[in-house]
């Protein structure tokens, strides 16, 4: 059964340096500026990746909620993809709309796991065909991030347009904690409640990280 058919996540040789994400209004997974950054919106799910999971992740035109967030190799397709966008063609939202450069490998912040997968080589590795109505969403381009992504992973924001009046964020880690901690004299209420629930968050992704085997470990960075 697909439910059976357990998917690894890639070895980090296997990874691009950088992964692309559009962020936008009305996004399931909106960014987060703080230590958040982005979050799936599953988060209760445990356990590894599955086929089940993968094939559910396509059907997100109909809302199945996915413990996975969507990311892309090729820059040019995300922009492609961005300008596609209701979002993008209003006026009044095309601002909001932001590329972000996700670094993949260590050297980026403190330690946070990511498992992340390629779902077109998920597929073909498993031996499986996905369902004919999803098949056009399969994309060798496209990789899957389990969970969540560190904002200490997000290393560029930027608009989609060049020369637009949104000038890019460059990240580094030298001003990461100027950039990612709140004021303390704001929304403190709010910050304390996003930290207890990802400390819940955690403790979910621990226990589901104890169920994968010994070789297929997650890649975890350490500054």
């Amino acid at each position: 059964m697909l439910e059976e058919t357990v998917v690894p996540p890639l070895h980090p040789s296997l990874l691009p340096e950088y992964l692309y994400r559009i962020d936008y209004p009305g996004s399931w997974t909106r960014y987060t500026d703080d230590v958040i950054g982005f979050r799936a919106k599953c988060r209760v799910t445990m356990g590894p990746a599955t086929i089940t999971q993968f094939t559910n992740h396509l059907k997100w035109k109909v809302n199945i909620p996915s413990r996975f967030i969507s990311t892309l190799s090729s820059k040019d397709y995300a922009i492609s993809w961005a300008r596609s966008l209701e979002q993008y063609k209003n006026p009044g939202t095309r601002d909001m709309v932001r590329l972000m450069t996700i670094k993949t490998g260590c050297g980026v912040g403190a330690g946070h796991p990511m498992y992340i997968y390629n779902i077109k080589e998920a597929f073909q590795n498993a031996g499986i065909l996905p369902p004919v109505e999803l098949r056009e969403f399969v994309r060798e381009e496209e990789y899957l991030i389990l969970c969540r992504i560190p904002a200490s992973q997000v290393i560029r924001i930027e608009g989609i347009d060049v020369g637009s009046d949104q000038d890019p964020t460059e990240i580094s880690f030298e001003n990461e904690l100027e950039l990612n901690m709140p004021d303390p004299r704001e929304g403190f209420a709010e910050f304390i409640g996003g930290m207890e629930e990802l400390c819940m968050e955690m403790k979910l992704l621990a226990q589901s990280y104890k169920l994968l085997s010994d070789d297929t470990k997650a890649i975890i960075c350490y500054s």
